[in-house]
């Protein structure tokens, strides 16, 4: 183990976690299977950015292995949460370990003869090889390759597009490929205790990777729940209430987009203006009205005492005696 591997291990965890972090500043330098999604807090939009959880993963892998940090990052990929080795760390760990790797190459792709062989023999057990070979037929077998047939003039053509019709790695570094496989399924064979249990490619996992096996392309997530349907869910809201919630929910999972704008705004305007509650009418007490006096309200604003009813002379005479006599005065 190398003084650089040691001083990594007696790091602390703190120590660590500043070191890969560091690390993931890097940027562009790292490679691709090391870079995940992550949400801007600024523009709430999901970004491509180095990882460092996964920076973290890929050291802690290479000190299993024995390897340098910086061995690491450039021969171990992280894909779907698995560390896959490159081809060319997995040849030199298990010459490393002292056992023999040959590989050997026949005929051309061409030529429709093509075939990689490897052949690991182990130090302990030499008289037991273990011998794997790999064809472009069997690509077409594995579904690597769409088609793998002679065109008119005879010349073997492997054929592997994307949706987008362009050529993909198996058709275009067939020969390179057919040889990375051949490796990994002797390296899977009897190289377990060299590797870890860690003998499958970035390209076996499903990941499109150039011809030295380095990932190009991460292999896409099955697992990953499906993106709400927000649109729908704004066309369903029945109060105003709800269309904010709905574009709150969808503003922290996914971010706003203009198309949910315009269609929170059209939702607001059929279900019109919010309406309020009509209020109860305030009941204001009626005040007592001394049944002998009526006040009238005259078109001009004044108002008027007038006596009701109409009293005769000999009747109003009795109510002057009997006034006087309530409040002690003269009639």
């Amino acid at each position: 183990m190398s003084t650089e591997i040691t001083t990594y291990v007696r790091a602390s965890l703190a120590e660590k976690r500043d070191y890969v972090q560091t690390i993931a500043q890097a940027g562009d330098l790292l490679p691709k299977g090391l870079w995940h999604n992550v949400r801007n807090p600024e523009t709430k939009m999901m970004e491509q950015r180095p990882s460092p959880g996964k920076v973290m993963l890929v050291v802690e892998t290479g000190l299993m292995l024995g390897v340098h940090p910086m061995a690491a990052l450039q021969g171990i990929d992280v894909i779907e949460g698995h560390p896959t080795i490159k081809p060319a760390l997995m040849s030199a760990l298990l010459r490393q370990a002292g056992h023999s790797l040959r590989i050997r190459q026949t005929g051309s792709v061409r030529g429709g003869d093509l075939a990689v062989t490897t052949t690991l023999i182990r130090k302990d057990d030499p008289e037991f090889p273990y011998e794997y070979t790999w064809t472009p037929q069997d690509a077409v077998d594995a579904g690597l390759l769409d088609s793998y047939v002679p065109d008119a003039e005879g010349v073997w053509r492997p054929r592997a597009r994307s949706k987008d019709g362009k050529p993909l790695p198996w058709e275009l570094f067939t020969a390179r490929l057919c040889r990375w496989r051949s490796l990994s399924d002797a390296a899977s064979a009897g190289g377990e205790d060299v590797l870890m249990g860690l003998h499958y490619t970035a390209e076996e996992l499903g990941a499109t990777v150039d011809s030295e096996g380095s990932v190009v392309e991460a292999a896409p997530t099955e697992a990953s729940a499906p993106a709400r349907a927000w649109l729908d869910e704004i066309a369903a809201a029945t109060t105003h209430e709800q269309v904010e919630a709905v574009l709150d929910e969808a503003r922290v999972s996914d971010g706003l987009t203009d198309a949910l704008r315009t269609a929170a705004m059209t939702r607001h305007g059929m279900l019109g203006a919010p309406t309020a509650e009509p209020a109860e009418a305030a009941v204001e007490p009626v005040p007592e009205v001394d049944p002998e006096l009526v006040v009238v309200t005259p078109p001009t604003g004044e108002t008027t005492p007038v006596s009701s009813p109409e009293l005769s002379d000999d009747d109003w005479f009795a109510q002057a005696e009997a006034d006087s006599a309530r409040y002690g005065g003269q009639p």
